[in-house]
């Protein structure tokens, strides 16, 4: 691609709103993952297992670590964020998220635009990461 034709390519309003939310999301998820790390691994929030059981569960199964923090499945994790191997999963699921805020933001520009057909692709984007993101289709040993 020519400099001339990289000049001339121009992004949408909605297509810079989705960059922009991805951007500082991801920024803040981070940071909060930054942040979530450090209140485990300084001790200020008491653990589900004890960091010094951590290294005899690296070598077992997720379902083994499971087991052995009385860690339930799926969703079941929110009721445990305030221990501190788990409070860093909040960073990590709205990171997850991060690409659902963004399609919402995209939809609701593209609705405004009256870009229909690409809306309807967006919103169909947003329902079909909520279900897999839900844990209503469960699938495989995860």
């Amino acid at each position: 691609m020519t400099t001339d034709l990289k000049n001339d390519i121009k992004a949408s309003p909605a297509q810079l709103r989705y960059a922009d939310t991805l951007f500082y999301g991801a920024l803040l998820g981070f940071v909060t993952m930054l942040i979530t790390y450090a209140l485990y691994v300084t001790g200020v929030l008491t653990p589900q297992i004890p960091l010094e059981e951590m290294p005899r569960l690296w070598s077992q199964s997720a379902a083994a670590y499971r087991a052995a923090g009385n860690i339930p499945q799926g969703w079941g994790w929110v009721a445990l964020v305030g221990k501190g191997d788990l409070c860093n999963f909040i960073g990590i699921a709205f990171l997850a998220a991060l690409t659902i805020f963004c399609f919402v933001q995209l939809a609701i520009g593209l609705l405004r635009q009256k870009q229909w057909i690409m809306a309807i692709i967006a919103i169909l984007e947003v329902l079909v990461l909520s279900l897999a993101a839900s844990g209503v289709l469960v699938a495989g040993g995860h």
